[in-house]
């Protein structure tokens, strides 16, 4: 694991956890299988500590045990891959609010907070947050509906628990939701908001996220969008019924999707009243996309319509380089990404070749290619031939490029941009502590008084303890905060569109 990948899993987990829990989780990075014992030796921390820490992470999904070859202890191993999702939640949430409504981003919000939760306590926490819910005529029954729909949609999974064993297994998707779901009692919850006392009768099932669901929906945006740039907004409504269709008939991580008759897509379409326009020239926007270089979409058989096959692999590798261009000509300049395309053209080409092909002034296109050589995004490749009579031996340097070792290198550069932002985030706050405090404290004064019922000129009084100077200092750290969490959500989805093509290219 890289260096700065750690440090970014170390910064999430303080953030998150404390620096206790932190410390336990940056140990399990560094070795891949742990005993207790020897998590105990290596974190010098107090066993009741570790035990708590473990218990934290293995709650969230981000410690996983299993026994060792005598099968008396346990071995532990952290899931990195599950901790930098953890940036990624304000993504999932806007999500599902854009899918299904506020209701349903507060039951993955809860479920996120928690690792996992009964269904029950859900619905009664939601119901607790949004006191407007209860003058509806069945409120208890319209937030089941929508844990309902979550579950079924499969953006929440069951998750098996044994007291017996008192572990917790790994998590599976439930096959039968509907039976989990009828165990949910509207009388009992009814029953319990007014008596504590009474038991849920859903109190041993667990529902977790399916982050997996999630990133299915994150690839398939990014797929729409691009044929909607390219071609336009009703050739995107095409694919993303392709897309829909292909589930039905295809794994959901395929390199190549089954092949999708073109008229079960049109018979959608007649159902859609808003696609008037994509069915009216479906066949002309199929015939532009399948002749289109790029060959995402390809034509597999002549029946019902015509078979088509989303290659997604294909997809992300040219993603992935326009991705690498459009970098290097921030990085470089055009001239650089002259080059890096020139390179790109061919499997490989001598230094000579560059300066005549590209255009550009012998001296310049050299420094120029040496340096992105130096940046890791040429690579190169030396021949050597050896002359007649025993005479010296004679170097061929070859340019080429090699594009998972190129995206292997972004990512690291990825990771290393998010933890200078994490680290900075850390330093504007470190710097204004005492006036975020001191903002703190006065809210949760004015909160105690509005609660009492206070007088508007003693809420006012209390307000006025933050000078305008103080306000003001407030405001900008405020604006600061905003602009690293979007440049922390922006680089995150370099790294899901750079991690997308590493997945398909293994």
């Amino acid at each position: 694991m890289s260096l700065f990948r750690q440090k970014v899993i170390n910064s999430i987990l303080t953030d998150r956890f404390g620096p206790v829990v932190a410390k336990v989780g940056t140990f399990l990075l560094q070795n891949e299988t742990n005993p207790f014992l020897f998590i105990k030796r290596g974190t010098d921390l107090t066993v009741s500590l570790v035990k708590d820490s473990l218990c934290i992470l293995i709650k969230y999904g981000l410690v996983t045990f299993k026994p060792n070859k005598n099968e008396k202890l346990a071995n532990y191993s952290i899931n990195s891959d599950n901790v930098l999702l953890m940036l990624r939640y304000p993504k999932y949430l806007h999500h599902i609010k854009k899918l299904f409504g506020d209701e349903s981003e507060m039951i993955i919000e809860e479920i996120l907070q928690r690792g996992y939760w009964t269904g029950s306590e859900v619905i009664l926490k939601v119901i607790q947050r949004r006191p407007q819910i209860k003058s509806r005529s069945q409120p208890l029954s319209d937030i089941k509906e929508n844990l309902c729909c979550l579950i079924t949609a499969k953006y929440l999974q069951r998750v098996p628990y044994s007291v017996e064993d008192a572990a917790v297994p790994s998590l599976i998707v439930s096959e039968d939701c509907a039976s989990d779901l009828n165990k949910i009692d509207i009388k009992l919850l009814i029953s319990h908001q007014k008596d504590k006392s009474v038991q849920l009768s859903d109190q041993n099932i667990y529902w977790t996220v399916n982050f997996d669901r999630f990133h299915q929906d994150m690839r398939d945006e990014i797929v729409v969008k691009a044929f909607t740039k390219k071609f336009g907004e009703n050739a995107g409504s095409i694919i993303k019924l392709f897309l829909r269709q292909m589930y039905i008939r295809t794994n959901p991580w395929a390199e190549v999707c089954n092949p999708v008759p073109a008229l079960e897509i049109k018979d959608i379409l007649k159902k859609q009243a808003s696609q008037s326009l994509a069915l009216a020239f479906f066949d002309q926007y199929l015939s532009t996309m399948e002749q289109d270089n790029s060959n995402l979409l390809r034509k597999g058989g002549e029946a019902s319509g015509g078979l088509y096959q989303l290659y997604l692999k294909e997809a992300f590798t040219q993603f992935t380089w326009e991705l690498v261009e459009h970098i290097v000509l921030e990085k470089h300049d055009s001239k650089a990404a002259r080059i890096f395309r020139l390179v790109k053209s061919q499997p490989y080409i001598e230094p000579d070749q560059i300066q005549q092909l590209a255009m550009i002034p012998a001296k310049e296109a050299k420094r120029l290619s040496y340096r992105l050589y130096e940046d890791k995004f040429l690579h190169i490749q030396e021949l050597k031939k050896a002359s007649s009579n025993n005479g010296p031996v004679k170097n061929y340097t070859l340019f080429h490029i090699h594009l998972e070792s190129v995206a292997s290198m972004l990512l690291e550069m990825c990771y290393k941009t998010l933890y200078n932002h994490i680290s900075r985030r850390h330093f504007e706050r470190q710097q204004s502590k005492r006036i975020i405090d001191k903002k703190h404290r006065v809210d949760t004064i004015l909160m105690g008084m509005q609660a009492q019922g206070a007088a508007e000129e003693q809420l006012s009084d209390i307000e006025e303890l933050l000078t305008p100077s103080e306000e003001e200092v407030l405001k900008k750290i405020d604006r600061v905060m905003k602009k690293l969490n979007i440049v922390e959500l922006e680089v995150d989805d370099t790294i899901f569109m750079l991690n997308m093509y590493l997945i398909y290219v293994s």
